[in-house]
């Protein structure tokens, strides 16, 4: 049975689920965001260079890999955070 526009409607009112553009997030996104000095740090080339774009990926690995444990375990923390709660909004926008 199809139920009618005003009856769906009235579900997506009464349902305040915070809508979230990206769902799940990975450590990844969480050092993207917290670390861009670190990550800007280890590209060698200007963001207007065609190599840039390449490179960013490179650069993200590479911070990854050179946290120590302490600095892992908060970004762990503040990824458990955003894929619970939604990340702040400064990041949904991106």
């Amino acid at each position: 049975m199809q139920r009618s526009i005003k009856e769906e409607s009235k579900e997506e009112v009464d349902d305040p689920k915070p809508k979230k553009i990206k769902q799940v997030y990975s450590i990844r996104d969480v050092i993207k965001q917290n670390h861009r000095d670190l990550i800007q740090d280890e590209i060698p080339f200007k963001s207007t260079d065609k190599e840039y774009i390449g490179s960013y990926q490179r650069a993200v690995t590479t911070v990854l890999n050179n946290m120590d444990e302490k600095e892992l375990e908060e970004a762990e923390k503040v990824l458990d955070l955003w894929n619970k709660q939604g990340a702040p909004k400064e990041v949904q926008c991106k």
